[in-house]
C-alpha cells in the first residue's frame, strides 16, 4: 500500500485522466497529460484563479494547428487530493480548441492541464488500477 498523498482520477469519455484540484483555493478540473511538457491553465480563467503573469508572451506549440500565444504565471498554490499542497507556475494558454473538441465528443470541459513539469517535480506515480496519482 502506498502511503504517499494522492488524488483520485476519473477517466473521461475521451479516455483522458481527469483530477479535481484547487488553484489558489478555487476548484479546477485538470487533465493529467504526461505528453504535455508544461502545466497550463485556460487563459480565460486567469482572473478567476488569481494568476499573475510573469515575463513576456511567447509562442507555444500544442495539440492544435500552428503556434499559440502563451505567457507564464508566477507560482501559485495548488492542492490535489486532501493533503498534497505545492507551488506551481502555469502557462496561460487559450484552451478553447481543446474544450470544443471535448464537448463535441460528449466530454466535460477542462480548466487546465497537469503536465510533465509538475509530475516530474513531484515524483508522481500514476496507478491506473486504482485510478490514483500519488505525489
Amino acid at each position: 500500500m502506498n502511503s504517499r498523498p494522492f488524488t483520485r482520477l476519473r477517466i473521461s469519455k475521451t479516455n483522458h485522466l481527469l483530477c479535481k484540484a484547487k488553484i489558489n483555493g478555487k476548484n479546477a478540473i485538470l487533465i493529467i497529460d504526461t505528453g504535455a511538457s508544461n502545466s497550463c491553465i485556460h487563459s480565460e480563467l486567469q482572473e478567476y484563479f488569481e494568476l499573475k503573469e510573469k515575463g513576456d508572451f511567447f509562442d507555444a506549440a500544442g495539440a492544435s494547428e500552428g503556434k499559440m500565444e502563451a505567457i507564464l504565471t508566477s507560482e501559485c498554490k495548488i492542492q490535489l487530493g486532501k493533503s498534497f499542497k505545492a507551488k506551481q507556475a502555469f502557462v496561460l494558454l487559450d484552451l478553447n480548441h481543446i474544450n470544443k473538441t471535448l464537448k463535441s465528443q460528449g466530454a466535460e470541459k477542462i480548466d487546465g492541464i497537469i503536465g510533465t513539469d509538475f509530475l516530474k517535480k513531484n515524483k508522481a506515480l500514476i496507478d491506473y488500477s486504482v485510478r490514483k496519482v500519488f505525489l
